[in-house]
């Protein structure tokens, strides 16, 4: 669009109910409408428009103009904020609008609004915000930028307003698509998501079964430990980082923990699954208070029973610092001791209300005397003696099992050195 021929935007109305915006431009001649914003309410309706050859016309066939609510006085993303872009959708979002000037005749408005639901009338369309947040995000993504693709995208996204008029479809696979969307991206590996890297490990699995002259699975299996040494350096780096912080976050942690749930995985002598956080785990009272709620619950991924971690902070104190007898015995430190009955209080409430849990839980699981586990405190922290009165007292909890958080740090940091020996023989041999 030639941005020079434009003049300007200027007031051509202005009542007590909404300010009328025209574009003007003498030398050619043009005077046209092009926004309006309510006062009393907020909403704008921009009428999108192009200048081409001199002459004014309208952006898209059918479709005339686009109102906007409750976005407090501005656009959404996704959108030409300016007269001098013309206003309405910005190029991905347009094949929304394609979408629906080829399969809705009668539709010349669209409404996007924040509090509204999405439904289709006679004359308009309606679209939740969220709702076309969620469409933009995945038209924004390299795989979204292929056309074949954004078309596929709309179409499925209308399947569910209309599924008597359209049916789902699968964007035919082009060669080179895959190879252009991971073309120079393996520094951006740090930055996934947990879907995308559960994505990632999907795809793995699913190629490592293709025929051998298909694909290598030499290659697969490589590609795979480059993926996770990447992930587990970005895990060390931030695990390294929050233990070494001046401060106790017990929220911090929980966040971290949360996000690298596969973590805890390196705690249990057989093969696990996060089951919830901040799970609920019975003990309410009639008035609804003294609820009792596990930091995390994990699962044996075969006999689903359920196991309890409690977190604290890494700066939690362990051994008192006074000896309580001669020189080498030392005393438990009052917030280990909470930690542990804690967590056994926990296991209380949960074998308790079991039946009632399980029968309420859209999962499966079983409560078979639960193992439970307290992440506490730095072992680097205690003297050889400290150490020593630590050790025996955590060796005799039967049921509680003690972890500090640099031993914890430890374990990952050597999945870090297995996959790095396992890369330089490797390397080695060829």
């Amino acid at each position: 669009m030639a941005e020079e021929l434009i003049r300007n935007e200027v007031v051509h109305e202005d009542s007590e109910t909404k300010t009328v915006y025209h574009v003007k431009d003498n030398e050619l001649e043009l005077d046209f409408l092009s926004k309006e914003v309510f006062k009393k309410e907020d909403k704008i309706i921009v009428y999108p428009f192009l200048i081409r050859n001199e002459e004014w016309r309208q952006k898209y066939p059918n479709i005339k103009k686009i109102l906007f609510e409750g976005f407090k006085g501005r656009l959404p993303p996704g959108t030409r904020p300016t007269f001098k872009t013309g206003y309405g959708f910005t190029t991905q979002l347009n094949y929304i609008i394609y979408f629906l000037e080829k399969n809705f005749l009668d539709i010349n408005q669209v409404i996007v609004s924040k509090n509204k639901k999405t439904k289709i009338e006679q004359s308009s369309f309606t679209i939740n915000a969220k709702e076309l947040e969620s469409i933009r995000k995945q038209l924004s993504t390299e795989y979204g930028n292929l056309r074949e693709q954004r078309r596929c995208i709309i179409n499925n996204y209308f399947v569910s307003l209309k599924p008597d008029k359209f049916i789902l479809e699968k964007p035919d696979y082009k060669k080179g698509t895959f190879f252009n969307i991971l073309k120079n991206r393996l520094n951006t590996i740090k930055k996934l998501s947990s879907e995308d890297r559960e994505a990632l490990y999907e795809l793995f699995k699913k190629l490592a079964f293709l025929k051998r002259e298909d694909m290598s699975t030499e290659a697969i299996i490589t590609t795979k430990k480059i993926v996770d040494n990447i992930l587990i350096e970005e895990v060390i780096t931030e695990f390294k980082k929050y233990l070494n912080a001046k401060r106790r976050n017990e929220d911090k942690w929980q966040e971290f923990f949360r996000k690298n749930a596969w973590i805890f995985s390196q705690i249990f002598a057989y093969p696990t699954v996060l089951f919830e956080d901040e799970a609920y785990v019975g003990g309410k009272r009639i008035d609804n208070r003294n609820a009792k709620a596990a930091d995390f619950l994990y699962q044996n991924k075969i006999s689903k029973n359920i196991a309890i971690i409690e977190i604290k902070t890494h700066l939690s104190k362990l051994i008192k610092k006074k000896p309580y007898r001669g020189d080498d015995v030392f005393e438990i430190e009052k917030e280990l001791n909470g930690a542990i009955n804690q967590v056994l209080n926990q296991r209380d409430n949960l074998e308790k209300e079991y039946h009632k849990l399980r029968s309420e839980s859209e999962k499966e699981f079983y409560s078979f005397s639960p193992k439970c586990f307290v992440i506490i405190g730095k072992l680097a922290e205690l003297d050889k003696k400290q150490t020593k009165s630590f050790e025996l007292f955590r060796n005799s909890c039967k049921d509680v099992e003690i972890i500090t958080f640099d031993e914890l740090f430890e374990r990952i940091d050597m999945l870090l050195k297995i996959f790095e020996k396992n890369k330089d023989e490797s390397n080695s041999k060829k």
